[in-house]
C-alpha cells in the first residue's frame, strides 16, 4: 500500500485510477494482488452533499450567501451519505482499495473503516467507539469526532474518514452533521485539552489502516501524490 499527502486534485485522479499500491495479506485470495493507496489530505472550508443531495441540502442550515460570508465552499459530490463539513485541522484520509481483491463487500468495508479509526483515536488516548445502529462514523459519547462516507465503483473504493483534529467547530454550525439531529461534534484537541502533531495524527491513521485491513508493505510518499 502506499501512502502519500493529497491535494483534492490528487485524490479526484486517484478515485479514477491514477494510484496503484501493493500487496495486502489476502494468501486464500484468487484475484491479482491489489494495488492500493492510501491518501491524506486537508480541504479549504467545504460543505459536501452526498448522493442525497434533497435531503443534504435541507441538513444545510445557511445561505449560500452566509456560507459565502464564512469563507466557506458548497459543493455537491459522488459519496454517499449527507451533508459534511471539510476544512483545516481536519484530515481526512481517501483509501482507493481494490474490494473485490480484498473479498470485502460494502457494508463490511464500511465497518471496517469504523474500526480503524477508533483504534486510530485510541492509541492517541480517546475512547473513541464506531458500529452504532442508525449513526455512522465515529463516536466520544455523543459527540461525533470523525465522518465516514464512500462510493464504490467498478469493485473499487474513494472517499473515506474525516477526522476532526483541530478544526473550527464553529464551522459545523452551519449544518446538521451527517442529517443527525441533536448531537455535538468534537475534535481531538478538544477531547485531549491539547493540540496534537498532525503527524503524529498521520502515523496512527496509517499504522491502524494498515493492521486493520491486512496490509505487510507500506510505502510512504510523504511530499505530494504526483
Amino acid at each position: 500500500m502506499r501512502v502519500m499527502r493529497a491535494t483534492h486534485e490528487d485524490v479526484r485522479r486517484a478515485a479514477s485510477g491514477f494510484v496503484r499500491g501493493e500487496t495486502r495479506d489476502d494468501a486464500a485470495c484468487s484475484a491479482p494482488p491489489a494495488r492500493d493507496a492510501l491518501l491524506l489530505c486537508q480541504h479549504a472550508p467545504v460543505i459536501t452533499i452526498g448522493r442525497r443531495k434533497v435531503l443534504g441540502a435541507s441538513h444545510v442550515r445557511s445561505s449560500v450567501e452566509e456560507l459565502r460570508r464564512a469563507g466557506i465552499a458548497l459543493r455537491e459530490t459522488d459519496r454517499g451519505g449527507d451533508a459534511t463539513y471539510h476544512g483545516p485541522g481536519q484530515l481526512v484520509a481517501y483509501p482507493v482499495v481494490s474490494l473485490r481483491g480484498a473479498g470485502l463487500g460494502a457494508r463490511a468495508y464500511v465497518e471496517g473503516l469504523e474500526r480503524f479509526a477508533s483504534e486510530a483515536l485510541r492509541g492517541l488516548g480517546i475512547d473513541a467507539r464506531g458500529g452504532y445502529k442508525g449513526r455512522e462514523g465515529v463516536w466520544v459519547g455523543d459527540a461525533k469526532i470523525a465522518a465516514v462516507g464512500v462510493k464504490i465503483s467498478s469493485g473499487v473504493s474513494s472517499h473515506g474518514v474525516a477526522f476532526n483534529v483541530n478544526p473550527d467547530l464553529r464551522h459545523f454550525e452551519h449544518i446538521i452533521p451527517c442529517g443527525l439531529e441533536g448531537y455535538e461534534v468534537t475534535s481531538v484537541t478538544n477531547e485531549l485539552g491539547r493540540t496534537v502533531d498532525m503527524v503524529e495524527v498521520e502515523t496512527r491513521i496509517v499504522d491502524a489502516f494498515a493492521r486493520t485491513f491486512g496490509y505487510r508493505h507500506v510505502t510512504t510518499s510523504i511530499e505530494d501524490a504526483n
